[in-house]
């Protein structure tokens, strides 16, 4: 029921805005598919095969007003939910967002994007090849509960504001808690972007913030990206802080076809006192080497490399060839 409810509100609120405004109503059917084949490179794996990360469906609501809103539909990854749960596909609303735009304004309300990554996402793309930094590490999510306002001051300025939930948008509940966040882009030449981004949040009666840094260029032959990120408290524990480096590279040698590259490293802060290194598990290194090309903006294909190496023991490296595929409209 409380994942329900706040689309109940969306729908309702936006018919209001709808009658209230006597617009014709106009629509948009949307969809993002990700969609793999991985051949494990460790002979005693099970995790060679066919592999699908997002199905997306929804409708965007295009009213001829400031108002615009859209209702999108996640088709789940069984590998999302706890290993006790039943193992099975799953349906949860990704967005059910209400959007007003005017001039250099957009707000948002619903469950709507959040901007902890989204733009160097798009900066850098390669979603579809693999998982953000933030979201590997559990830094944050790509959507959440709440409200959001972004404004451009000029063509080198731009800034973002959120109130949220904090717990994503697979999550949704009422509590006492909520994510205050606040980020800057900086564009000062059309091939560079620098974005600040920081938010805190009163989890489990105490506080806890995260802090990224990014830094790209991007011409027609080239795309560099880099990006520092740090985690206070990150399973919910004093003194529990974790911090992290990612860097991706591109170079188009054909006019479909890049030749792209990514590295991350993640480590967190020992705590004195402490036996055992309390996120040694997770900490490691992650590479991805691969080419990609694109048919059109809305339908690309890859084949790359990616492997893990994680610092403890007791994991095994994981090296993988996989063809990934992206289509959308």
């Amino acid at each position: 029921m409380k994942r329900i409810f706040p689309v109940l509100i969306f729908t309702i609120t936006f018919c209001q805005l709808l009658n209230s405004q006597n617009l014709v109503s106009q629509g948009k059917a949307t969809a993002e598919i990700f969609t793999d084949f991985h051949y494990n490179l460790e002979d005693s794996s099970k995790t060679t095969g066919f592999g699908m990360e997002r199905a997306y469906f929804g409708y965007n609501f295009l009213p001829a007003g400031n108002f615009s809103g859209s209702i999108i539909v996640n088709i789940g990854n069984p590998d999302d939910i706890s290993p006790e749960s039943v193992r099975r596909r799953y349906a949860f609303f990704r967005e059910a967002s209400i959007r007003y735009i005017k001039d250099d304004l957009k707000i948002s309300f619903g469950i709507t994007d959040t901007h902890m990554f989204d733009f160097q996402q798009k900066f850098c793309g390669k979603r579809y090849v693999a998982n953000t930094f933030q979201s590997i590490n559990e830094y944050g999510y790509v959507a959440d509960l709440g409200v959001s306002a972004e404004y451009k001051f000029n063509d080198i300025w731009s800034g973002d504001i959120e109130i949220m939930n904090g717990e994503g948008y697979t999550d949704i509940q009422l509590d006492n808690g909520v994510k205050t966040s606040c980020g800057i882009t900086i564009t000062p030449v059309k091939q560079v972007a620098i974005r600040v981004y920081g938010d805190v949040e009163n989890a489990h009666n105490g506080w806890r913030y995260t802090l990224t840094g990014f830094f790209g260029f991007r011409n027609d032959l080239i795309m560099i990206g880099a990006e520092a990120s740090y985690k206070s408290n990150l399973d919910m524990t004093g003194g529990h802080n974790a911090w992290g480096l990612t860097g991706t590279g591109g170079i188009n040698i054909f006019r479909k076809t890049q030749l792209f590259a990514r590295y991350d490293y993640t480590t967190s802060v020992t705590v004195p006192g402490e036996d055992v290194q309390w996120n040694f598990l997770n900490d490691g290194r992650f590479a991805v080497v691969g080419l990609e090309y694109a048919f059109s903006e809305n339908v690309k294909i890859a084949l790359d490399y990616q492997g893990i190496f994680p610092y403890s023991y007791d994991k095994h490296i994981s090296e993988a060839i996989y063809v990934n595929a992206m289509f959308r409209f």
